[in-house]
């Protein structure tokens, strides 16, 4: 592992022993390193808290403070500072007792030279192994809050091509409803029912109980699909999930005259993920599927158990205009679009595919001009092996 070359690094040198010091000082000097000395462990953390080092080489045997109590305050104070400690030969229980307090290494007097300079070594690595795993934390915290963001400003895009269409179709039973009521005041106003108007009553409250539920239905899964919550990893029922994303479709789907088709599989094995992202992904891939066929055509929506049932695949098939080869390469980019402008920006795509990254699933298009387009995901089942997280930091270090 590379590290920086010793004059980017700070030593504090802590040794009540004066020859000792000093002779070390230019030990570490004359090795490019920068230090700083002190006669006790007080003056050592005045030291600590004026220069910031990376390193503190502390002698455990000390007046008034010593080594194992430097090291204690200096742990609680930045976690990251590499502490090697100083121990007289046969003083084993105190190096044992400095480690569990998270000393990097320890030394025993008389110093040598080489030993020193092979601690040095290692508490360099240490210090930059544990500096790049924290950086490679801070940038996968800052992808995954970027995810995020795009996430939610797609779903609010798509919320708004949904709101415009659900409003048509809330309002077909709402205008129904109002005219159903005002028809029963009329006939209420008139006096006392009788069987007649009582056998038609009944049939205009079924009427009315029939077309709220299903606005009810509409907006609740509006509300569902709309809400920003924290990805939460369930077992899914796709039949659900199809249902609910034909909820808010369906009438976009008849307004574009397209037919839809739908199959899901029995026996399906058993998948974890984050129920409202995998509908988002549909809504995306079927209001892509829309944009394709402004002439109408066919939808079909189907859910399989993968080869050896190693997961599930659903998949979404339209009889549009195709992707032409070229495009195909560059569809999941961000903000790549081969719509016309007021059709989208280029999320959609890039979004589907950053929830299928996170879900360790794939995404695979299948399309040729004029010959429809096929977008299948790709699953894995819940007692699929997953790689582990410590190789993924590994490989990217």
């Amino acid at each position: 592992m590379e590290t920086s070359q010793p004059e980017e690094w700070q030593i504090v040198l802590i040794d009540d022993e004066a020859d000792i010091r000093e002779v070390t000082a230019i030990t570490l000097q004359d090795a490019g390193y920068r230090v700083a000395t002190a006669a006790d462990g007080q003056a050592g953390l005045t030291l600590f808290a004026e220069c910031a080092p990376q390193i503190v080489i502390t002698d455990i045997r000390m007046p008034r403070m010593d080594g194992l109590a430097v090291l204690e305050s200096i742990k609680q104070s930045d976690q990251d500072t590499e502490v090697i400690v100083v121990t007289a030969f046969g003083e084993m229980d105190l190096a044992i007792r400095a480690l569990q307090l998270d000393a990097s290494d320890f030394i025993t007097k008389p110093i040598n030279d080489e030993s020193l300079h092979l601690a040095l070594r290692r508490v360099r690595e240490r210090y930059t192994a544990r500096k790049q795993a924290r950086d490679y934390t801070a940038l996968l915290e800052k992808r995954n809050a970027d995810q995020a963001r795009i996430l939610h400003r797609d779903k609010m895009m798509s919320l708004g091509r949904l709101a415009a269409s659900v409003v048509h179709e809330i309002n077909n039973p709402l205008s129904g409803i109002l005219n159903y009521l005002r028809l029963m005041a009329r006939v209420l106003n008139r006096g006392p029912l009788d069987a007649e108007h009582q056998a038609k009553f009944e049939t205009y409250l079924e009427l009315v109980e029939s077309e709220t539920g299903r606005c009810s239905r509409i907006v609740s899964s509006l509300l569902t699909f709309s809400r920003k919550s924290t990805p939460a990893f369930e077992p899914i029922d796709f039949t659900e999930l199809i249902e609910r994303t034909m909820v808010l479709s369906q009438h976009k789907l008849t307004l574009s005259d397209i037919t839809v088709s739908q199959q899901v599989n029995p026996n399906l094995p058993p998948v974890e993920a984050d129920f409202n992202q995998l509908q988002q992904c549909l809504i995306n891939l079927i209001f892509n599927a829309i944009d394709a066929m402004p002439q109408g055509g066919t939808l079909d929506l189907s859910v399989r158990a993968r080869q050896g049932n190693q997961g599930v695949s659903v998949a979404v098939k339209d009889s549009g205009t195709g992707i032409a080869p070229d495009d195909q390469s560059h569809i999941f980019e961000p903000f790549y679009t081969t719509k016309d402008e007021g059709f989208g920006v280029g999320l959609g795509l890039s979004t589907v595919y950053g929830i299928m990254e996170s879900h360790n699933g794939t995404i695979q298009v299948d399309s040729a001009p004029h010959q429809g387009a096929t977008f299948t995901l790709h699953l894995p089942s819940a007692a699929a092996p997953q790689t582990e997280v410590s190789e993924i930091v590994r490989r990217h270090l």
